[in-house]
C-alpha cells in the first residue's frame, strides 16, 4: 500500500475524530456563551454541530460506504485531509462571520465550503471510476444532498449580505435545503444500507428506495419554494411529501429489522429506535404548518419540532452510527482483541432512556409544562453526557491503537 493510500477504516476514523473535535468546540462555545452572557452562543453552537460536526460525518461516512459498496480503494490521504481542513475552516469562518457581522469572513467560509463540495464530488466520481461495478444508488443520495446544500449555501449567503427579498422567507428556504435536503437526505439515503447492516439483514423492499428518493427530494424542493415565495399550499404539499418519504423508509427498515435473528447492539437500538422520531416530527410539522405555514420553523412549535427531528432523529442516529463505526475501527486495528459480549440489559436500558427522555421533552414542550420541561431537559442532558462519553472513549481507543498491524 503506497504512502498516499488509506484503508476504509482510516478514512472513517479521520472524519469521526474531526467531527468530535468540532462538536467539542461547539459545546465549549455554548458553555462560554452562558458564562459571559453571549446572546449568539446558542446559534453558533448549533451551527458548529450541524454545519461542522454532523456535516463532516456525512462527508466521511458517505465516502466510507460508497467505497465499500463499490468494492474499490478509498480516496487518498491528501484528498481526505483537504476536505476535512477546508470544511472545518469554512464552517468556522461562516459561524464566526455571521456571529460578528463580518460579511467578508462569512463569504470566505462559503467559498471554502463550496470548494470542499467540489473536492467531494471529485472524490465520489473517482470512486466510481476505479470500481468495476455499476451501482448508481451507491452515491445518488449523496450527490442529491450535496446539490441541496449548494442551494442552501447560496440562500444562506443572500441572508448574510442582507439581500433584499420581499417574496417570502429566505430563511425558511435555507432551512429546507440544509436540514431537509443535505442532512435529512444524506441520513435517509445512508439508512437504506446502514440500518440493515446493523441488524445483519437485507433491505426488505429495495424497490421502495427509488420512490423514497423521489418523495423526499420532491418534498425538500417543494417546501423550499413554498417558503421562499410564501406559497402556503406548496409548503403543506412539501411537508406531506416528506411524510410519505419517511413512511416508506420506516416500512423498509421495520420490515428488515423484523427479520433479524441476532440481538441488537446499543448502536443498533439507538439507530433503529430513533427512526420513530422522523415520521412523528414530520407529521407534527405538517399539522403545525396547516395552522400557519411558518409555525413549524418560527412559531412556538419550533422547539418541539427541533426536539423530535434534531435531538431525536438526527442526534440518536448520528451517535448510534458513530458508536458502530468506531467499534469496527477498533476491531480492525486490534484483530487480536477478543470480541466482547454486549450487555443486553444495559444496552436496552440506555437506549430506552435516550428515546424516552427525548420523547418526554417533546411532549413537555408541546404542552408547555415548565416543570416537566425542566425534568425532561435534565434527563436528556444526562443521557447525552453518557452517550457522548462513550463516543469520545471509542475515538481515543481507536487513535491509541494506531494503524492495523501494530497489535495482535
Amino acid at each position: 500500500m503506497n504512502e498516499g493510500s488509506m484503508r476504509p477504516t482510516d478514512l472513517a476514523l479521520a472524519y469521526l475524530a474531526a467531527a468530535v473535535v468540532v462538536a467539542s468546540v461547539a459545546a465549549a462555545t455554548a458553555l462560554i456563551g452562558i458564562i459571559v452572557d453571549w446572546g449568539s452562543s446558542t446559534w453558533a453552537a448549533i451551527h458548529l454541530v450541524l454545519l461542522g460536526g454532523v456535516s463532516l460525518l456525512i462527508l466521511g461516512v458517505s465516502q466510507f460506504f460508497v467505497t465499500a459498496f463499490l468494492a474499490t480503494s478509498p480516496p487518498s490521504r491528501r484528498m481526505v485531509a483537504a476536505q476535512i481542513t477546508c470544511w472545518t475552516a469554512g464552517a468556522a469562518c461562516v459561524v464566526t462571520g455571521v456571529s460578528t457581522d463580518a460579511d467578508w469572513l462569512a463569504t470566505i467560509g462559503v467559498v471554502l465550503l463550496l470548494t470542499t463540495l467540489l473536492l467531494y464530488a471529485r472524490s465520489l466520481a473517482g470512486l466510481h471510476s476505479r470500481s468495476l461495478q455499476r451501482a448508481p444508488w451507491a452515491s445518488r443520495w449523496y450527490a442529491a444532498s450535496a446539490l441541496w446544500l449548494v442551494l442552501g449555501i447560496a440562500v444562506g449567503l443572500m441572508l448574510t449580505v442582507h439581500f433584499a427579498w420581499s417574496h417570502g422567507s429566505l430563511l425558511g428556504a435555507h432551512l429546507a435545503f440544509n436540514l431537509g435536503g443535505w442532512l435529512g437526505g444524506a441520513i435517509v439515503g445512508t439508512l437504506h444500507t446502514f440500518a440493515p447492516s446493523l441488524t445483519q439483514t437485507r433491505l426488505r423492499f429495495p424497490r421502495l428506495q427509488p420512490a423514497t428518493f423521489a418523495f423526499w427530494s420532491a418534498g425538500c424542493g417543494v417546501t423550499a419554494i413554498g417558503y421562499a415565495f410564501s406559497l402556503g399550499a406548496l409548503v403543506l404539499l412539501g411537508w406531506s411529501l416528506l411524510v410519505v418519504g419517511a413512511g416508506l423508509l420506516a416500512t423498509n427498515l421495520i420490515a428488515s429489522g423484523s427479520e433479524s435473528k441476532v440481538p441488537l447492539t446499543l448502536p443498533a437500538r439507538l439507530v433503529i429506535w430513533s427512526q420513530a422520531f422522523l415520521p412523528l416530527g414530520l407529521l407534527f410539522g405538517l399539522v403545525s404548518a396547516a395552522d400557519h405555514s411558518l409555525a413549524p420553523l418560527f412559531g412556538d412549535d419550533r422547539v418541539t419540532l427541533a426536539v423530535l427531528l434534531l435531538a431525536g432523529w438526527v442526534g440518536l442516529t448520528v451517535i448510534g452510527s458513530m458508536l458502530h463505526l468506531l467499534s469496527v475501527v477498533v476491531r480492525v486495528r486490534d484483530l487480536g482483541r477478543p470480541a466482547t459480549t454486549p450487555n443486553q440489559l444495559q444496552d436496552r436500558l440506555l437506549a430506552s432512556a435516550a428515546v424516552g427522555a427525548i420523547g418526554l421533552l417533546a411532549v413537555a414542550e408541546a404542552v408547555t409544562g415548565d416543570r416537566l420541561v425542566g425534568l425532561a431537559s435534565f434527563l436528556v442532558l444526562l443521557v447525552a453526557v453518557i452517550l457522548v462519553g462513550l463516543v469520545i472513549r471509542s475515538v481515543v481507543a481507536a487513535l491509541l491503537l494506531g494503524p492495523p498491524g501494530r497489535h495482535g
